[in-house]
């Protein structure tokens, strides 16, 4: 009896967390990664990078201008800033445009997440609600819009994707 509590644990002081440590956060700024999902301040980007166990680190957050997350006016403009080997979630809003999110996949896979926005409706704050997203190749950027002030988006459940070109699902009923 004794050697299998000895052996269990052994065998759980090895086991692999499931996430890094968290939260992962940095001084200033409001966006933060804990347990694998990555919550996003309007006025900031957030870049993540992943680890060889398929989890990902915080590893940059920034104050971000409106500019930063306007699709390119250009054609020539590549909109995909990010680090090599890295995905960026960017938030901002301005009356004029709506929320933006612009998400940056400078990985070499595609990328699907679920994606959740907290409005600011009436003076509060409001949700998170689930709101539809479109999964990002490699080397591309998105951008999701909202018409209404968005405070923050939580990211969560990133996946790998096969998607050549931009697949956007129906909005849940939620949106």
């Amino acid at each position: 009896m004794l050697l299998t509590a000895l052996m269990a644990g052994l065998v759980l002081q090895n086991a692999q967390v499931p996430h890094p440590e968290t939260p992962q956060q940095f001084a200033g700024r409001r966006s933060s990664y804990v347990q694998g999902t990555l919550n996003v301040a309007a006025g900031e980007r957030a870049t993540l990078r992943r680890n060889a166990d398929g989890t990902y680190d915080l590893i940059q957050v920034d104050r971000i201008e409106v500019q930063d997350v306007l699709p390119p006016s250009g054609s020539r403009e590549h909109p995909n800033g990010a680090p090599p080997g890295t995905l960026r979630f960017g938030l901002h809003a301005r009356q004029d445009v709506g929320s933006l999110l612009k998400v940056e996949n400078n990985q070499d896979e595609g990328l699907r997440y679920t994606g959740f926005v907290v409005r600011y409706v009436g003076g509060q704050a409001r949700g998170p609600d689930e709101t539809a997203v479109c999964t990002v190749p490699p080397g591309m950027a998105n951008f999701e819009h909202w018409p209404e002030p968005v405070i923050q988006v939580v990211i969560a459940g990133l996946q790998r994707s096969d998607d050549a070109v931009p697949t956007c699902p129906p909005s849940p009923a939620s949106s």
